[in-house]
């Protein structure tokens, strides 16, 4: 499977600061863990020859999956230099391979077919739960509601002169008005949706998420409102400021795309600028930052972020698995697969690292969770977890 530039990006920049000695706490255990984890496979003496074929469909998979923008493939300086055992250089092998695999997304199923050892938890297929899909509720302007997932292709709402298309599983508007009325679409928990509003920008919804919008911007400003989790690609306007808002917090466009993540059960909203320029509370920022605010507060707090495609992973596809925080990364995952989270006991503290296809089964994110010392079970449609 070949991936993306930004994976290759991704992919290339933890295993060079790996070799450099740079890398972070949370992408040293992430590298070292997969090597460890290949103490399940049998490589003694006794199979040798069976641990070299593995070797080699590793290899061979590494070196088909990661090439250059150029179309070359990538070698791996490190893997050559270091004089390591044959055990220690298979299971570094195996470990980039594992890599390249989590990201790759559907492959990271071959590599965990690979690397499934005893104690591994798991979870029965007849328990598993499916990703989240397409799915919102477009909420009309006299009161009723439109499931726009069921909804055919073509006109599916008319409001006086102002038609709501439905074209390649996104809503669009057609006409204008001069009345001051809106609309709102709204995702449940295990659904998404993108929408073109009413001035051509583009917005994605994330699962538990929402956005209001008045039919036509006929103000001095594009105002729109959002809760939850949402990605915007603005038509900028210098005669007619785009603005969001989220709570008492205003997000100004100026030539933007950027993503907010405002979830009412996260401790902080996030506000990670993509390109263009934005202002957060009137504070100016660059591509690459993030503003944080904190629940309650008004101080924002602007930084630099190490991996900024990292905010808008879901909208291609997939699931981030990069947090500083266990309990976030369990938020996210409820979110995605509309299940109840339970924690039993303490959750190790730990960073993560790596990016799992959206489109997999939970059983398939806890597989690639256990590797952080995670246990889990399924009961019903609460998924509940322990330090192993």
């Amino acid at each position: 499977m070949q991936l993306s530039d930004w994976h290759q990006k991704y992919l290339l920049s933890i295993l060079k600061k790996y070799e450099a000695g740079q890398a972070s706490p949370a992408e040293v255990r992430f590298i070292e863990s997969y090597m460890d984890s290949l103490d399940n496979l049998n490589t003694g003496s006794d199979n040798m020859e069976d641990s070299s074929g593995l070797q080699d469909d590793i290899k061979a998979e590494l070196l088909k999956s990661i090439r250059q923008p150029d179309g070359k493939r990538i070698e791996m300086p490190f893997v050559k230099t270091m004089q390591l055992s044959y055990r220690r250089r298979m299971r570094m092998w195996a470990a980039a391979a594992a890599i390249v695999l989590l990201l790759a997304g559907a492959g990271m199923y071959w590599w965990l077919q690979h690397a499934r050892g005893a104690g591994s938890p798991m979870l029965a297929a007849r328990t598993d739960i499916a990703p989240g899909g397409n799915g919102a509720v477009l909420h009309l302007s006299d009161g009723s509601t439109l499931v726009l997932d069921s909804a055919g292709n073509g006109t599916v709402a008319i409001q006086g002169k102002v038609k709501v298309i439905k074209e390649n599983g996104m809503i669009k508007y057609q006409g204008t008005t001069s009345e001051e009325v809106y609309n709102e679409v709204t995702t449940d928990k295990g659904r998404q949706w993108r929408m073109v509003l009413p001035d051509g920008s583009g917005v994605w919804l994330n699962a538990a998420s929402s956005i209001r919008y008045p039919l036509s911007f006929n103000g001095k400003e594009r105002i729109v409102d959002i809760t939850g989790e949402v990605y915007f690609e603005v038509i900028h306007n210098e005669k007619q400021p785009f603005k969001v808002r989220v709570d008492k917090h205003v997000i100004e466009d100026i030539g933007t795309a950027f993503n907010i993540n405002a979830y009412t059960d996260e401790p902080v909203m996030k506000t990670t600028l993509v390109e263009g320029l934005i202002r957060v509370n009137g504070i100016l920022m660059k591509p690459g930052e993030q503003a944080q605010v904190g629940v309650g507060q008004d101080q924002v707090t602007v930084s630099k972020v190490d991996n900024p495609a990292d905010a808008m992973a879901w909208i291609n596809g997939q699931l981030s698995l990069e947090s500083n925080n266990l309990q976030a990364l369990l938020r996210k995952i409820a979110r995605w697969y509309n299940i109840d989270i339970k924690v039993e006991g303490t959750l190790p503290e730990t960073g993560f690292i790596g990016m799992i296809d959206r489109n997999v089964y939970l059983s398939d994110v806890i597989k690639a969770l256990t590797v952080y010392g995670v246990n889990a079970r399924l009961e019903d449609r609460t998924l509940i977890v322990s330090a192993k």
